[in-house]
């Protein structure tokens, strides 16, 4: 438990394309419920927000509080994710004239080469 590996076992075990189509959203404790009055001065649905919304879930959902959230919508995966992408600065080094297409090494399957850009079709 918590020795900070599971990451790995989802990769080695092929799971996370199941948020190629529905999302993952990291939710903690049940906040919302019978006892919601204990948390009356807590504020939701606005941009200073500091709990999520009720109405998103009854658990407290850490990274979707104001609606400004890279992971808003919950997490979403690409088969790409699988391999980490090769950095350009390799292509550089190998390729004749700074012309990547001149390199012996490839990009790792569904990663462009275009510098600071995400996965292809993301």
């Amino acid at each position: 438990m918590a020795e900070g590996l599971r990451d790995m076992d989802l990769n080695r075990w092929r799971a996370k394309d199941q948020m190629i189509d529905v999302p993952y959203h990291i939710e903690g404790f049940k906040l919302w419920g019978s006892m919601q009055y204990w948390y009356t001065k807590l504020t939701y649905g606005t941009s200073t927000s500091n709990v999520s919304d009720p109405s998103r879930s009854l658990y407290l959902r850490p990274y979707e509080k104001t609606g400004k959230e890279l992971v808003y919508n919950g997490y979403r995966w690409a088969m790409a994710h699988y391999w980490n992408p090769i950095a350009i600065q390799h292509f550089l080094i190998t390729s004749e004239n700074n012309d990547l297409a001149t390199s012996p090494i490839y990009q790792n399957p569904g990663w462009s080469l275009v510098a600071n850009s995400g996965a292809i079709g993301y």
